[in-house]
Formats: C-alpha cells, sequence, structure tokens
C-alpha cells in the first residue's frame, strides 16, 4: 500500500442526512478505529441509557479534538485493502463550504449524501452545485436511511432519479448511487441482504474505483514559487508541482514576468538532486542563471506559459457577511499569489439550490449566491482555466484577511504590455492640468490600457467629465468595461470631428483614501 495513492474524499450533504454517522461507519467497519476506543464509547453510551450510535463516536472525536488529545477530525483517515483515505470535513455548513472552495485541502472525490426518507434538500443541491463548481467530478452518491424506509426498492429509485437529474444539470455524471444505512452498516464495507435488489458495489468498493486526481502529470507544468531562500552563494526557489513534471536540464519560464533559465537542479531537503519532480511534489530549484523573481510567480516550460491575466471572468460561491458589491475592490489568492482586483462586472447572480439565474447585471451577490463575474486585476497575474489547469483555475476572495468566497476562472484576458502599448493613466491630477479633460486617441491604432485611481473617479463624481476622441473599437469596448466596472455613465457619438466618448457619473461618491493601486482596463 503506496501512501501516495491515498485518496482525499469529502463528504457533503444535508446538515441532518447522517454524515457524523457515515464518517464514524467508515472508522469502525474498516478497521481503523481501535477496538477498545469503540468499546469505550459504547459503554459510556450505556451508563447514559442511550444507544450507540455511530455519530456519538464523531462527538467523542470531535470532543476530544477541541481538548487537543488525540485526533483532528478536518482530516481523518481510514484505510481499505486497496489504499488509504483521509476524509476532508469542517464542523457546520458555511465553515465547511469555506473550507471546500479555498483548495488548501482539496478533495480528488465526493460521497455526496442524502437521506432516503426526506429525499433531496435545498442544501443537498447547494453542496451538489460546490461540487460542480468545485471540478469534482468523481463523485458518488449515498442514498442513506433506508432502514427508515423498510429498504422499498421504488424510494430508493425516486431518490436516485431526483438526485441523477440536479447532478446532471450542474454537469455531474455519479459514478455509482448506492443504496445504505450507515447506522446498520449496510452496503458501507459488506454488500446487505436486504437490498438483494440491488447489484452495484458497496460504498467503500465505489470509492476504490476512483483515482488521486492530484496525478496531473499529463498537464502542462505549473510550479507556483512559494519562497526564496538564499544561502551558500545561490538563491533556491521553493514550491509544490501542481501539475506536469519538473526536469533538469530543461529551458522555463516565470510567468507574469517573463523572464527564463535553465534548470540546474531539482531538490528535496537532505535528499540527493532528483532528475524529476511530478505533480504533487514539494521540492526545491536552482537555475544555471542568477534570476530575481518573487513569490506568486508561476514557472513552466518555455513555450507552455500561463497568459498573464490582465481580467479574468469566473462562477464564484459568495459567503462574505456583507455582500459582494459592483466596483468595490477584493483581494484575490491564486494559487501563491495575491492581487488587488475591482469586481467590474456581474454577469449573472444564480440561486444556489434551484440553479435559478435570479438577476443579470446586478450590482451585488449576498451570501451564500452564486454569480457569474468579472475581475478586472491591479497587475498581471499568472492564471489558466479551470478547464486548461484545475490548479491554476481556482482562486479564493479575501476581506479583511478572511475567506470571504471562491471560484473558478471561465476566461482569462491577457493583454501583455509592448513596446507599441499606449498606457493612459486616468488619476485625479489629470483634470487640473489645461488639457486634461480631453484625451486624443484617434492616431493610436495600437492597443491601449487605461490605468484606473480612486481618486479619478471621485473627482468624477464631483461632476467633472472626460472627453475620449477615438482610433478603434477595441478602444470603445476598453472604455465601455471601464464605465461599467466603475459604474460611470458614457455618451458616444460619431461627428466631424471623430468618434467620441464623454465619461462622468452621477452622484454621490466615496472619496478613495489613496492613488495607489491602478487596476489596469
Amino acid at each position: 500500500m503506496n501512501i501516495n495513492d491515498t485518496l482525499r474524499i469529502v463528504i457533503v450533504g444535508h446538515v441532518d442526512h447522517g454524515k457524523s454517522t457515515l464518517i464514524g461507519r467508515l472508522f469502525y467497519d474498516t478497521g481503523s478505529l481501535p477496538e477498545e476506543r469503540y468499546r469505550e464509547i459504547e459503554a459510556t453510551c450505556r451508563a447514559q441509557g442511550r444507544a450507540f450510535e455511530f455519530a456519538y463516536l464523531m462527538d467523542a472525536l470531535e470532543e476530544e479534538r477541541e481538548h487537543n488529545i488525540t485526533i483532528d477530525t478536518a482530516q481523518t483517515f481510514f484505510k481499505t485493502s486497496l489504499r488509504p483515505y483521509i476524509i476532508i470535513d469542517a464542523p457546520g455548513h458555511k465553515e465547511f463550504l469555506k473550507n471546500m472552495i479555498t483548495g488548501a485541502a482539496s478533495a480528488d472525490a465526493a460521497v455526496l449524501l442524502v437521506d432516503g426518507a426526506e429525499g433531496v434538500q435545498e442544501q443537498t443541491r447547494r453542496h451538489a452545485y460546490m461540487l460542480s463548481l468545485l471540478g469534482l467530478r468523481q463523485v458518488v452518491v449515498a442514498v442513506n436511511k433506508l432502514d427508515l424506509v423498510g429498504f422499498r426498492r421504488e424510494r430508493f429509485e425516486e431518490v436516485e432519479e431526483e438526485i441523477r437529474g440536479f447532478l446532471l444539470s450542474v454537469g455531474i455524471v455519479p459514478a455509482h448511487v448506492v443504496p445504505i444505512s450507515a447506522r446498520e452498516g449496510d452496503n458501507i464495507a459488506a454488500a446487505s441482504k436486504r437490498t438483494a435488489w440491488y447489484s452495484g458495489p458497496t460504498l467503500l468498493g465505489a470509492l476504490d474505483t476512483f483515482s488521486p486526481a492530484r496525478e496531473l502529470s499529463g498537464l502542462a507544468l505549473r510550479f507556483p514559487v512559494q519562497d526564496i531562500y538564499v544561502g551558500d552563494g545561490r538563491r533556491v526557489y521553493a514550491g509544490r508541482v501542481e501539475s506536469g513534471s519538473l526536469r533538469a536540464g530543461s529551458r522555463a519560464v516565470f510567468s507574469p514576468s517573463g523572464k527564463k533559465a535553465v534548470v540546474r537542479s531539482v531538490e528535496k531537503w537532505k535528499q540527493p538532486a532528483l532528475p524529476q519532480a511530478h505533480a504533487g511534489e514539494c521540492v526545491g530549484v536552482t537555475f544555471t542563471e542568477e534570476l530575481f523573481v518573487e513569490r506568486g510567480e508561476v514557472l513552466s516550460e518555455e513555450g507552455e506559459a500561463p497568459p498573464a491575466a490582465r481580467e479574468i471572468s469566473a462562477s464564484l460561491f459568495w459567503l462574505g457577511n456583507e455582500p459582494l458589491r459592483l466596483s468595490s475592490r477584493y483581494v484575490l489568492k491564486l494559487a501563491t499569489s495575491e492581487v488587488e482586483a475591482v469586481l467590474s462586472a456581474i454577469t449573472e447572480r444564480i440561486d444556489s439550490s434551484t440553479l435559478e439565474v435570479t438577476e443579470r447585471h446586478a450590482h451585488r451577490v449576498e451570501n451564500l449566491e452564486v454569480a457569474n463575474v468579472t475581475f478586472t486585476l491591479q497587475h498581471p497575474t499568472a492564471v489558466d482555466t479551470f478547464k486548461e489547469n484545475p490548479r491554476l483555475g481556482r482562486f479564493v476572495v479575501e476581506v479583511g484577511e478572511f475567506v470571504a468566497g471562491g471560484g473558478i476562472v471561465r476566461e482569462v484576458r491577457s493583454d501583455r504590455l509592448g513596446g507599441a502599448t499606449r498606457v493612459v493613466r486616468l488619476t485625479a491630477m489629470m483634470n487640473t492640468e489645461p488639457d486634461g479633460n480631453f484625451i486624443d486617441l484617434s492616431r493610436e491604432a495600437g492597443p491601449v490600457e487605461f490605468e484606473v485611481s480612486p481618486g479619478f473617479v471621485a473627482r468624477l463624481g464631483e461632476g467633472e467629465k472626460v472627453a475620449i476622441r477615438l482610433c478603434t473599437a477595441d478602444q470603445l469596448e476598453r472604455i465601455s468595461r471601464l464605465a461599467f466596472g466603475y459604474g460611470l455613465g458614457m455618451t458616444f457619438r460619431r461627428g466631424p470631428e471623430g468618434n467620441r466618448v464623454v465619461l462622468f457619473r452621477e452622484g454621490p461618491v466615496v472619496p478613495a483614501a489613496t492613488e495607489e493601486g491602478f487596476p489596469v482596463i
């Protein structure tokens, strides 16, 4: 049994559908809990005049965790004859969701638990949508508590049809739907005689058919720099190979800086140099050239670098106490990088339990809602779409150093600045200059970037207007995006003097505290 084959699973579902009981049963049926510990908890239950429940086992372990005695139920372990498993869990619905979306304990597979008596509930749908949003495709559904409905095949098939239909609507096809009773042990580790009509695998058998999704060696190399150590006359760049393989002697490039180098060595602490490192391995890297790059840069092979994103469109799950607001600034964490960003568009607000679009082109997203959004990044950042590379296509949103949301990148817009690019800096000071209210781009056929300061937006709120003469439709598109993202008014007209846009703002604007941090539009 190889520890590298460990499968990380997350168990999701409605809070009352038997998750604690199932986890306790998995411990017991796989022999992962010492028999004496089981007997001790059984005796305690007997002394208290209550029947033994596996949920009590999890309660006891949770109490011990709180007192730092034995086991951390945030990552609990069991094993089958095939391999070890880690259950990723966290107490409470909201805390659980935060644990999922941070990716700090990303799972390879999921068990979606449904109460066979109650059927699919709102929280079941919300958790299922989260699985889809996080790209988890290895899913088994466990229809629990069938002992309460007499193990009736008809009831199981009703629930199976309902949950399969919802999962299909979010792009998930479960590998198996298994009828179980976590309390009684039916179809957990051994087939149950009470479900003779069921011919599929047990729950553990279904999990054994999955593979560790972290094996991403077939994808392009992605090595986010986590830290840089300097000593003995050399610089060692430390991090984890998120996908692909990192080989000594290969030509590599850092993104978004574009700096290139040849890999001299791939190393692990106090071990001989490695010929290569694969996905999931934490290593240090040295180069033949002396380089100076920062944490957050992503190493890839030359010709396979991720885009240097200026803007991303994403599907996001919001958990913040305050609404996610259009035109507000947030901190995005993508792999090891952090970047300030302006929420420049909320294309759709979605009810995560029904998947209905509740509003288009919205101004805010409420707690526990899902949305399709666009962020404009303060500076170029290495990002992949989730479809291209899940390891660099997932992010979280921080508000005041707390995780308030997260999601996956659907689209990346990358506008690398080159010598032919004109950068137009929109600041509060520009309106005090003689020609500050007019920008002539009619001779600029090449790409144009707009750097926008909070002070500029505040000045427009005080009644200032800015006219911009255009040359290309791309310039109009960029200005439209700028206006939409910052809540500005915009007029466009053709005339003898050419194509012209006027930017303005109606209503009060909260003054910005600083001119620092210019998102680029």
